[in-house]
Parts: structure tokens; C-alpha cells; sequence
């Protein structure tokens, strides 16, 4: 089998791609690496070290909400490297006002949840087992 070094990125159809990437620089410590206008959709890259995230806004979608339980995406996953880290952005993410889960512990590891403004599930992963 030919060989994947890491996951690349991830893109996201989102309504104002403005707003979002005010809300991932903000709350995940991404910085604007792009952005563009085109004729059929708006993009911004958004990033930091180990994390790109394009976020799309194409003119015409007419389902505006996020749903995980319709096929696509149902949430993406960062890997937080310990427990501490979590804690860490558990802290941060209450105080900046950001809406999350406590953390979960589950067979896999510990999971802290968060939605960004489109509602689009987003998680922080320790894999520590219990």
C-alpha cells in the first residue's frame, strides 16, 4: 500500500467564512493564510503548525445548519498530547465564553467538545484510556 505521512487538512462549508476564521484564530490559534473572492464561492485558509483549515462559503448553499447525523462530516478530532493540555484548553476555552462539554472520558481517551458558529462538531482528544 502506497504510503499517507499525516492528515493534511480539512474543509469546511460554512455560511460567513469571515466569521469563522475570526472564531478559529481566536479560539484555536489559527492565523489567516489566505483568502480569496472568486466568482463561485469565498475561501480563507486558516492555520498553525500541524493545522489548515479551508473554509468555503459557496453562494447558493441553501441548507444553512450543520447536522452530524446527515451523511458528510459528523465532527472533527484535534489530538491534544496529555491530560494537562486538555485541562488547559478546557480553562481557556470557559473563560474566552466559548460553549463546550466538560471533559468525557470514554474507553479511547478523554474528549472535550466544542461547536464553531455554524454548529459544525469539533473535538479535543487525548488518547488515554481508562
Amino acid at each position: 500500500m502506497p504510503a499517507l505521512d499525516a492528515f493534511s487538512h480539512v474543509s469546511l462549508t460554512v455560511t460567513d467564512p469571515e466569521r469563522s476564521a475570526v472564531f478559529y484564530n481566536r479560539v484555536l490559534g489559527t492565523e489567516t493564510m489566505f483568502s480569496s473572492t472568486g466568482d463561485t464561492e469565498r475561501l480563507i485558509i486558516v492555520a498553525r503548525p500541524g493545522v489548515m483549515i479551508a473554509l468555503c462559503g459557496h453562494p447558493g448553499t441553501t441548507d444553512q445548519s450543520f447536522d452530524p447525523v446527515r451523511i458528510g462530516l459528523d465532527h472533527f478530532a484535534f489530538q491534544v498530547p496529555s491530560r494537562s493540555e486538555l485541562e488547559a484548553w478546557h480553562v481557556g476555552l470557559v473563560a474566552d465564553g466559548v460553549t463546550c462539554s466538560e471533559i468525557e472520558v470514554s474507553p479511547f481517551g478523554l474528549h472535550l467538545n466544542l461547536k464553531d458558529p455554524d454548529n459544525i462538531a469539533i473535538e479535543l482528544f487525548v488518547s488515554e484510556p481508562a
